[in-house]
């Protein structure tokens, strides 16, 4: 069945890439990436010009961008494409050496394209959608299995025994690694029946199929816009290419369910019913936003006015997290700055057993704060990031 993807707040889905100052430049408000490639192809017939580039570039690494070298040189390169700007794209940085402040160009964080096309993958979809199965599956099997609930619990504080370690970084390290053996094997558990399986064709997930969606002109949906961190001891502000608030795209899901599926899956295959998988990231959306108004409303890194409306937004989130499957809705969050344990295991953790995750989190978190552990990323105007709504298309 076809779905319209809407972004109901700014996404970032990354490529691992980031644009260089020495592949942009800046008019105003407005940001244009280059292919600085063809920018060094116009110069080889002038070897001079192409010397002064390379010199520029090593005097000034961070100091000049492209559009400086455009203006300067006099040279009409069209850009691959322009965008909005929002936000600094320099930064000051203090130089120890000449004691003073130098300011220097950001680079930014690239979304993934294809051909030069913005899209959302399918595996970014699928991904979101077996996060929210893992905890709607594991949280319904802890109601209904005392002694895997225990055994859960169990696992989990075991993460937290560290006996050799250097210091708190050591042992902060050692526990992430513990953290992530166990999710490890509860997933295998919960999508393959069996905490040991390696067997891929045992995962239910594997006839859950999600096409990558259509393209489109980056110039018709992405925004340069930085990034804040909140709950963080050093505050940064980072440019990413996000795809804007209401964008949409088309996608594709599918669950050409088999009958001989049945003996070679375990028995959560059952969640992949189009209603249960609805309701799982109905439910999981409605835990994070849970979490997020928590969060919002102790913090003491914003404004009263920005907190308000941030607790606004949240708040008519998880009112229609709430219709989204009556709707045929499935309401998920993509991209980066989404952490898989944080917002699952111990999500689910916090829920049952409270006084554990506060035990995990004094471990984890040496220097205690007043707001939850997890730091929070939000755009430069107090968007959230992530959010969207998939509709079904007769």
């Amino acid at each position: 069945m076809k779905y319209q993807l809407i972004a109901l707040s700014p996404i970032h889905i990354g490529n691992g890439n980031q644009i260089s100052n020495w592949s942009y430049s800046v008019d105003n408000s407005k940001i244009s990436i280059y292919n600085f490639e063809k920018v060094v192809s116009i110069l080889k017939n002038d070897p001079r010009k192409l010397m002064n580039l390379t010199a520029d570039i090593e005097r000034n690494p961070l100091n000049k961008s492209l559009g400086d070298i455009l203006k300067n040189y006099r040279l009409n390169v069209k850009p691959e494409y322009t965008v909005q700007l929002r936000g600094n794209i320099k930064k000051q940085r203090w130089d120890r050496n000449r004691r003073q402040n130098l300011t220097e160009y950001k680079q930014i964080w690239e979304f993934i394209k294809e051909n030069g096309k913005v899209y959302i993958p399918g595996t970014e979809i699928k991904g979101a959608i077996r996060t929210a199965l893992f905890y709607k599956i594991l949280k319904d099997k802890s109601k209904e299995d005392q002694n895997l609930k225990d055994q859960f619990l169990r696992e989990y504080e075991k993460c937290l025994h560290i006996k050799n370690y250097k210091d708190d970084r050591d042992k902060k390290k050692k526990i992430q690694s513990n953290f992530k053996r166990f999710s490890s094997r509860w997933e295998n558990f919960v999508f393959r029946g069996d905490f040991n399986s390696t067997d891929a064709k045992r995962d239910i997930l594997k006839i859950l199929l999600v096409s990558d969606s259509n393209l489109k002109d980056p110039e018709d949906v992405l925004i340069v816009k930085d990034i804040l961190a909140l709950g963080v001891s050093r505050h940064f502000e980072e440019p990413h290419e996000i795809a804007k608030k209401e964008s949409k795209f088309t996608i594709d899901i599918r669950i050409p369910f088999k009958k001989e599926y049945k003996q070679i899956l375990p028995v959560t295959f059952s969640y992949l019913g189009m209603k249960k998988l609805r309701e799982a990231c109905s439910e999981f959306a409605l835990s994070i936003i849970e979490a997020e108004i928590e969060y919002f409303y102790k913090t003491n890194e914003l404004r009263p006015e920005e907190k308000s409306e941030i607790l606004e937004i949240l708040e008519k989130r998880k009112n229609l997290a709430k219709v989204s499957p009556e709707r045929n809705w499935i309401i998920l969050r993509l991209g980066k700055h989404q952490g898989f344990l944080s917002t699952t295991i111990n999500l689910l953790v916090k829920e049952l057993n409270p006084e554990l995750y506060s035990k995990a989190y004094r471990e984890i978190v040496p220097v205690a704060r007043h707001t939850p552990n997890k730091s929070r990323k939000i755009t430069i105007d107090n968007e959230l990031l992530g959010w969207c709504i998939l509709i079904p298309q007769e």
